[in-house]
């Protein structure tokens, strides 16, 4: 009987298009105005805190603190969810059909399959969903929303998205990576065949010549 695989899957440009996380965030800034304004007048806090990789972090969670401070967490919940359905949906939605697509064909052949991403959980979870993908494990940001508080979260991005992994009981190295970006070239290089889905003309070049010229593209 054949070794079952691992497989893992980025979400974000990889399953669908986009940054699912900020285009969620400008969907609940855009629908109250309100909260566009709290942006601007916490701006020199997070513009500040952005400016030094070590409190990036920091200034990420008080836009995010913007655009959902005073929500019930079943509203949020039920916000993320319709969200999700335009994202991810079939009709009109910004799903990458070759690569959910392939996804599905290794859960067909038995596979174990893995979306990592640095996406917050409870929105990746719901757009797995949307995608038709309730056979697979998700390991994202962790994320936990407190109606007047910041947000606590704990990014799974570059090689934490690679600790996240292993901290799931996942050993390395996996069968198969697929991504589209440099910032996932520690997990792609923690595979032993590593695919990209739709690469930018930017990060192809630096890619291919980290991973070799062999590496399959998938366009």
């Amino acid at each position: 009987m054949p070794r079952q695989q691992c497989v893992v899957f980025d979400l974000d440009d990889t399953l669908v298009a986009s940054d699912s996380f900020a285009r969620l965030l400008a969907h609940l800034l855009r629908r109250a105005p309100v909260r566009l304004s709290l942006v601007a007048l916490t701006a020199p806090a997070w513009l500040l805190l952005g400016v030094r990789r070590a409190s990036r972090l920091h200034a990420e969670r008080v836009v995010i603190w913007a655009a959902i401070v005073g929500l019930h967490q079943h509203r949020f919940e039920a916000l993320v969810r319709d969200f999700a359905a335009e994202h991810a949906g079939a009709d009109g939605g910004r799903r990458i059909t070759i690569a959910v697509q392939r996804l599905k064909e290794h859960l067909a052949a038995g596979d174990r399959v893995v979306i990592a991403t640095a996406c917050a959980e409870p929105l990746a979870r719901e757009v797995c969903q949307v995608l038709g993908l309730r056979d697979v494990e998700v390991v994202a940001s962790a994320f936990t929303t407190h109606r007047w508080r910041l947000p606590h979260a704990v990014p799974a991005r570059g090689h934490q998205k690679v600790q996240a992994l292993v901290e799931a009981g996942i050993d390395l190295p996996v069968d198969h990576a697929y991504s589209d970006s440099v910032s996932d070239l520690p997990l792609l290089q923690a595979a032993r065949t590593a695919h990209l889905v739709r690469p930018s003309k930017r990060h192809l070049p630096v890619l291919l010549r980290e991973l070799g010229q062999e590496v399959e593209v998938i366009c």
